[in-house]
């Protein structure tokens, strides 16, 4: 039997679309408690320091890409902006409108190009999305936040550093609950959040197996650095965040 050039396409266009099933599968499922998140104290952090280092004023009109269950869009909206938010499911957009009902929240692909019109937002966030895509897509998405940013105007993003360790997140977690209530209820909440702690611990598991074989990526600073320079960004902060496990950058679009 003799495959054609027609054959072979469709084979390859079947198997991405069951790629793409499957990791839209993942995700829907790791989000249905990813919000467990936002009992950790270090977490908290790294979603505040996202608005902190833009300086986010009353109005701004910000781009959350990859918005996932809208964490980062409720810390932005709280701060003044207005909101966009985009992410490739569905599912997790629904989650985002309960919690913001006067943002607005579209499905996008950042491999893709986005539907917006260059120069167009005055602040943009990207919290760990850019290291589940493949290298070039990586740099699609980078180049895109780029030119619908408005001269002049900053982004603020995070990826999982090299060496990500989910167990020292969870033990910085449980420090900085001890310092904020008593020893009792420190085992509370560590009981409280068990079965939730755990399934995260797995799925992220899951996300370094990814890693090791090369699907996703996770960064180094001269590493990202390169990367949103690449765009054309001028980069002005790396620093390490999420119990030292993330790195978030600040950078800036030239005028």
């Amino acid at each position: 039997m003799t495959l054609t050039a027609t054959d072979v396409l469709t084979d390859d266009t079947l198997q991405g679309d069951r790629k793409k099933v499957q990791e839209q599968s993942f995700w829907r499922r790791y989000f249905s408690f990813y919000d467990t998140l936002n009992e950790s104290i270090p977490y908290q952090r790294m979603v505040a320091r996202h608005v902190e280092v833009l300086g986010i004023r009353p109005g701004d009109f910000v781009l959350d890409a990859g918005t996932g269950t809208g964490n980062v869009a409720v810390a932005l909206s709280q701060a003044g902006a207005r909101v966009m938010g985009v992410d490739f499911l569905e599912t997790a957009l629904e989650v985002c409108r309960r919690k913001l009902p006067a943002a607005e929240f579209r499905v996008a692909d950042l491999s893709k190009q986005l539907e917006f019109p260059a120069n167009h937002f005055d602040a943009i966030t990207c919290c760990n999305v850019l290291y589940i895509l493949p290298p070039e897509a990586q740099e699609n998405a980078v180049r895109e936040l780029f030119r619908v940013l408005k001269p002049g105007a900053s982004a603020a993003m995070t990826v999982f550093g090299a060496g990500f360790n989910t167990f020292k997140i969870y033990v910085d977690t449980m420090r900085q609950q001890r310092r904020h209530m008593s020893l009792w209820g420190t085992l509370l909440f560590a009981l409280r959040y068990s079965i939730a702690s755990a399934r995260i611990i797995y799925y992220v598991a899951r996300i370094k197996r990814r890693q090791a074989s090369g699907d996703y990526t996770f960064f180094r600073s001269e590493h990202f650095s390169r990367l949103l320079e690449g765009a054309g960004f001028r980069v002005r902060l790396i620093e390490p965040t999420l119990s030292g496990q993330c790195l978030l950058a600040f950078v800036q679009k030239p005028d």
